[in-house]
């Protein structure tokens, strides 16, 4: 009987364990999947589409999206010391775009741009370090 206590208390406690893992990381995932439809935004306003030159550089949504985008990353829990510099860094180069897009000063989009390709560059050595080898996240 005792050793069947022990099984059950040890299920429960397995259960209890895999739930508080699943529901932290799926939070995390889903933080991502809301990004990405601002970083799209972004992306979208690179000035390289056909026709750019018929619709002006849209300053306003790029820096909203940024500033979005700033405050989810301000949602995110950290795990490990890897995952906090890593949000701190995609944190400095949001702030960035949305300081750059935000003042709409002569050479923005550029900042923007250069902001934006290392941004792309810190969410994919996150990706690609907890997705590939810890298995962890999105």
């Amino acid at each position: 009987m005792k050793g069947k206590n022990f099984f059950v208390a040890g299920l429960i406690v397995v259960a209890m364990f895999m739930a508080g893992t699943t529901v932290g990381y799926a939070s995390d995932k889903d933080i991502c999947e809301k990004q990405i439809d601002f970083y799209i935004k972004i992306k979208m306003n690179d000035g390289l589409l056909p026709g750019d030159e018929f619709n002006p550089y849209d300053f306003k949504g790029v820096a909203e999206a940024a500033a979005t985008m700033l405050a989810n990353e301000g949602k995110r829990t950290h795990d490990d010391k890897n995952h906090a510099a890593i949000t701190k860094l995609v944190s400095s180069h949001l702030a960035a775009i949305q300081k750059a897009a935000g003042a709409a000063d002569e050479g923005a989009v550029e900042s923007v741009g250069h902001s934006l390709r290392f941004l792309y560059l810190s969410c994919k050595a996150c990706h690609k370090v907890y997705r590939t080898e810890m298995r962890l996240r999105p």
